[in-house]
């Protein structure tokens, strides 16, 4: 169940003023149910237990905002400003109880498939822990125009989180933004020697602020807490005494220095328009330094934590953005052209003064050595592996070593920089056409310069349902000049594995759609009553050009973090056709 509604009241006590309260709800109930029996598939996948499970969802979220605006013209001057402030609360209350085992309920007829009738000495996992989180920002505007040339815009919000997030003295951020603008277009000299045939707008704005992010944070990650009876130690295994003692520990480090996350941009743009308005142009070079990144790092062992957060780190992001779109008819016929994209240089400026690379997992559940790594001079989470050599006489593996020569065993000294998940390009276009009430719409997306590792055939599982694109290019016998070795000899070596031959080129261009639609007369239409009526067919994600070998390039490069690029069997966008009917009375 999803209830969601808005109240919301204007007051307008003299002109030019406006101030605006408006609270938003969503209230959700939901409950789950999962019973599952013995099954065997294969040697890995199967089970012996029956598993039962049942989950109660409760959760309400509520954000109520207050703010004024003012508005007015004196002359060629017009003077805006706005003052607010936002709270935000979401609850949540959920219940949840599961047990597996070989023999756990009374009878495993359908009508006893519930927890109602687990066994007394069923081993019982049950949760409930109510928890809220809250946001209060303060934010506000002042604004100018000059006869609609010159522009400008001063803007700034503070925000905090509940204590969950940071502590007291930590939690407010501060963050300014500036952004200007002249319309060029508007000025006497252009207006008289530039036709509005030729150039029928043009623009130049810039823009610098900042905004923050503590978006990782939860679960008072600045405090040690204490995980209350979550650990036991046996005292004298030695004499037989096979007791366990319950005890509490910390739940980690504490970092009482944690900040928010602040990330800096500059923006200079241009926007025109030529020809009546049917070429559009936007160009957008942006420059973007985050800095005191949140990431999570891993202790030595010997402290006895896994995890800890620290603000470390320098990202820097820029790049170019653009639009150009094309509008025009020919007599009945109207069409449109639209194309953007979007480049990125994504580089860590810095890492930390206590170490210089950090490693993650990646995806859990295998044993690759490809790690995603965060390290100066190096895109963000890039995959560092082997370097992949080729084939040697006798079919097996060569990989090259941090000296560029060639080897059959490198070293963990040996890993070098295999790329990296996030695109260098991103890009889009959309076609639109009328005639006589059809309608027709293409839509299509893409990403280049990135890459996917693979994961649906591993060493640790050499047997399993995936792509075939090692077995197909194999070395054998007659076959001594084929791209990958003798897969018997490595499938089951990680080293080969967590090479860039599994390392595969990400970039792709989709069509999302296409779809195609009638519009009926309203002569038609209108003796029924109806004021429009349309039925149309699309063909939604049916095409995708990519070399990638895996099920579909786009969802396996959804993953955010370090875990963004690892494929592992990611179920692919589905193909779907979508017949429809548009009815306005």
């Amino acid at each position: 169940m999803n209830v969601r509604g808005t109240v919301a009241a204007n007051i307008k006590p003299f002109k030019g003023f406006t101030f605006t309260s408006r609270l938003g709800y969503r209230i959700t109930q939901s409950n789950y149910h999962n019973y599952e029996t013995p099954y065997w598939l294969s040697s890995m996948a199967h089970s012996e237990n029956y598993t039962i499970e049942a989950n109660t969802n409760n959760g309400l979220y509520y954000q109520w905002e207050n703010f004024a605006n003012y508005l007015t013209t004196i002359g060629k001057h017009t003077i805006g400003a706005m003052a607010g402030m936002s709270f935000t609360k979401n609850h949540w209350d959920n219940s949840s109880i599961s047990s597996t085992g070989g023999n756990i309920l009374t009878s495993y007829q359908p009508n006893f498939h519930y927890i109602n009738y687990l066994l007394a000495d069923a081993t019982k996992n049950v949760g409930n822990a109510p928890s809220d989180a809250t946001e209060l920002s303060y934010f506000g505007r002042v604004s100018y125009s000059y006869d609609d040339r010159y522009f400008m815009q001063v803007n700034f919000r503070r925000d905090a989180f509940d204590t969950s997030k940071l502590s007291k003295k930590a939690r407010w951020g501060n963050f300014p933004s500036v952004s200007a603008g002249w319309a060029i277009s508007n000025e006497k000299f252009f207006k008289d020697n530039i036709s509005r045939d030729a150039i029928s707008f043009l623009k130049l704005r810039g823009s610098w602020g900042q905004n923050g992010n503590v978006n990782i944070l939860s679960d008072y990650r600045y405090a040690s807490t204490i995980a209350l009876n979550q650990s036991f130690y046996q005292y004298n295994p030695s004499i037989g005494d096979g007791k366990l003692t319950l005890g509490s520990m910390p739940s980690g480090l504490a970092n009482p220095d944690l900040k928010w996350e602040t990330s800096e941009q500059v923006d200079l743009g241009l926007d025109a328009r030529f020809l009546n308005d049917r070429l559009t142009l936007g160009l957008d070079w942006y420059r973007k330094t985050t800095k005191d990144l949140l990431i999570e790092i891993a202790p030595i062992p010997e402290i006895g934590v896994n995890k800890s957060v620290v603000n470390t780190g320098k990202v820097l992001n820029s790049g170019l953005d653009f639009e150009l779109g094309w509008r025009d008819n020919i007599k009945d016929f109207k069409y449109s052209v639209t194309v953007n994209g979007s480049t990125l240089k994504n580089e860590v400026k810095e890492v930390s003064n206590l170490i210089s690379r950090l490693t993650e997992i990646g995806i859990d559940g295998f044993n690759n050595q490809l790690k995603p790594t965060f390290e100066a001079g190096h895109q963000v989470w890039y995959f560092r592996g082997y370097k992949y050599a080729g084939v040697a006489e006798d079919g097996s593996a060569l990989y090259y070593n941090k000296n560029g020569e060639t080897t059959s065993a490198p070293t963990d000294e040996d890993k070098q920089d295999l790329g990296s998940a996030i695109p260098k390009f991103t890009y889009g276009i959309t076609l639109n056409a009328e005639y006589k009430g059809f309608d027709l719409t293409v839509f299509g997306t893409g990403a280049a310069g990135n890459k996917i590792y693979n994961l649906m055939v591993s060493a640790d599982r050499p047997l399993i349902n995936g792509i075939d694109t090692y077995w197909k290019d194999s070395w054998r016998a007659d076959r001594t000049n084929a791209k990958y070795p003798d897969m018997k000899k490595v499938a089951t070596d990680w080293k080969f594995f967590s090479s860039d031959a599994a390392v595969f080129s990400g970039s792709y261009f989709k069509i999302k759609q296409i779809q195609l639609g009638y519009t009926l007369p309203k002569a038609i239409t209108s003796v029924a009553g109806i004021s429009n009526l349309r039925v149309y067919c699309s063909l939604d994600d049916f095409f995708t050009i990519t070399k990638y070998p895996g099920a579909d390039p786009e969802t396996a490069s959804m993953n955010s973090g370090a875990s963004r690029g690892f494929d592992n069997g990611t179920y692919p966008t589905s193909k779907k056709v979508v017949f429809g009917i548009n009815v306005t009375f």
